[in-house]
């Protein structure tokens, strides 16, 4: 099917760049190969196309709202440029809705909205996000990057990202798609000292300069030494961090004269504080990687320079104001990006696509397969809902008036678009997949069409697998019954329901999950 560039297109850049040849690349070849990926982008653009102050050197205050929905912004003048940070996002796409998605806060369609509504304020604004951007690796998180984060950055005209090292763990060809820079087809990501194959700005650029609205702004994204040394793939050539900076980078950035500098930092903590103690004076404003799970109220200072700290998973944006004002230079803003920001019909169109995309591919395309489960050979197969049904007739009752009973429905037919296709949803919406690995066990829930009695949260979720249950009931061996009974047993006592609860009720997914309330929902002693 047409659509946004295949990850296949990038093995042939990398073929390119691979062999005896790579340091004469024919950057012609190269560019074909780059616009055949940029006429598949085309009918995409079709169907998508529908505070406080801070002076420096004096002291300052900073307001968080009191209100999780009061007005941002307050008091601020047009600035000359808005900045927009946001980094990462681990794959947070957006925010599970199964706890109430207007309880939380993040999510991609909302972050395009509140930059829409900044733009309608006639702002100038550049966004610039710190990188991180994916969760893990695999064919999954390949498609997710490919249909859904790289597809919305360019649609919300993000102008520079750093590569994380999240992003390191794809492939050298997944890579190329998204770092190659050409003409008429800029792309955002950039790191300093990491290169694929050589150090070349045709293939990532070391940095990215910026202009806007008659303002020049230098970003440079940098790893610390700990990340570099983790890395695994023999296509990716590193250099030392300070020698970078202080030879190549901050000397090229002192020829474009920028107005403002960002530094993004990808390190452990003492790395981080050494480049900040050694550069800070360099930067106006540094994006360190361990940010806290919120942005604080009040960003830290490094003598001049602002140490913004995004926070995690996308909740949030950092907004800073830049004006022609000598008096007040620069104004902060912590953005929660949380329900008074509508979804954007643009960026729910990628995750339409995303979502088809992982229905043709399927389970098996996904290079998921069922893993061993260690509770089949005492509990036997899984057998759903219904064979558990004569015998527990009150827990049934209880379970029929839950959510837990409309859980798959709540893919299938309240979601928009529906998650029925999506791993990531389905672990905790049916029977017999590990929730923390997101695979199914042996025996457990594959697809509506070949596993109906699995869907949904029902007994068997909690309990494990009844059919050697079932079957002893059925038949005369009481220290067998008595056995199988307290197998499956999922005691309040002890914590180890609570504990079991959490697997899927976690902060992530349900930030606001109150084990002691909740329970009384589902309570059922039999």
């Amino acid at each position: 099917m047409p659509g946004i560039p295949k990850l296949n297109e990038g093995r042939e850049l990398a073929h390119l760049l691979r062999g005896e040849q790579a340091a004469r690349l024919d950057f012609s070849s190269f560019c074909i190969t780059i616009n055949r990926m940029l006429f598949r982008l085309f009918w995409v653009t079709l169907l998508l196309t529908t505070s406080l102050t801070v002076c420096t050197g004096q002291p300052v205050t900073f307001v968080e709202p009191k209100e999780t929905h009061a007005p941002l912004f307050e008091d601020w003048e047009k600035p000359k440029l808005l900045l927009f940070f946001t980094g990462f996002l681990d794959g947070y796409i957006e925010p599970c809705g199964c706890a109430g998605v207007e309880l939380m806060k993040g999510g991609l369609s909302r972050r395009h909205t509140c930059l829409q509504q900044l733009e309608k304020r006639g702002w100038e604004v550049m966004p610039i996000d710190a990188g991180n951007l994916n969760k893990g690796f695999g064919q999954q998180e390949e498609l997710k990057f490919n249909f859904v984060i790289d597809e919305a950055y360019r649609l919300m005209k993000y102008q520079a990202a750093g590569i994380g090292s999240r992003e390191l763990l794809f492939p050298t060809e997944a890579l190329m798609n998204y770092s190659v820079d050409v003409p008429g087809n800029p792309k955002r990501y950039t790191s300093a000292n990491l290169g694929l194959f050589q150090f070349s700005p045709n293939i990532v650029p070391p940095y990215r300069i910026l202009e806007q609205n008659g303002l020049k702004i230098g970003v440079v994204s940098i790893f610390g030494d700990s990340l570099l040394k983790n890395i695994d793939n023999a296509d990716i050539v590193t250099a030392d961090a300070v020698t970078k900076l202080q030879q190549e980078i901050l000397p090229q950035l002192d020829t474009e004269k920028c107005d403002r500098n960002v530094l993004i930092i990808h390190g452990a903590d003492s790395e981080i504080d050494q480049l900040l103690k050694r550069f800070a004076d360099k930067f106006d404003f540094v994006l360190p990687s361990n940010t806290p799970a919120e942005p604080p109220l009040q960003p830290k200072k490094n003598g001049t320079t602002l140490i913004l700290e995004t926070g995690e998973k996308g909740r949030y944006a950092v907004a800073i104001g830049l004006f022609d004002d000598p008096k007040m230079p620069i104004r902060y803003e912590r953005i929660p990006l949380d329900a008074r920001y509508a979804n954007s019909s643009t960026i729910t169109a990628c995750m339409d696509m995303y979502q088809k995309q992982l229905k043709d591919t399927g389970l098996e395309g996904l290079g998921i397969r069922p893993i061993p489960n260690t509770r089949l050979e005492t509990l036997g197969n899984y057998v759903g809902q219904q064979s558990c049904t004569d015998c527990h007739e009150t827990a049934t009752r209880v379970w029929r008036k839950s959510n837990h009973a409309k859980a798959w429905q709540s893919l299938t037919e309240t979601a928009k678009p529906a998650r029925n296709f999506d791993p990531e949803c389905i672990a905790c919406h049916v029977v017999g997949w590990n929730t923390t690995e997101l695979l199914p066990y042996k025996g457990g829930f594959l697809s509506e069409k070949e596993t109906p009695q699995l869907t949904s949260v029902s007994c068997e979720a909690c309990h494990g697998p009844g059919g050697n249950h079932a079957r002893a009931e059925s038949g005369s061996d009481t220290a067998l019954q008595e056995n199988l009974r307290q197998a499956i047993r999922l005691p309040v006592e002890g914590g180890a329901a609570k504990k079991h609860c959490f697997t899927c009720h976690d902060g992530n997914n349900s930030p606001h999950f109150d084990f002691e309330t909740y329970w009384k929902k589902i309570e059922h002693k039999e």
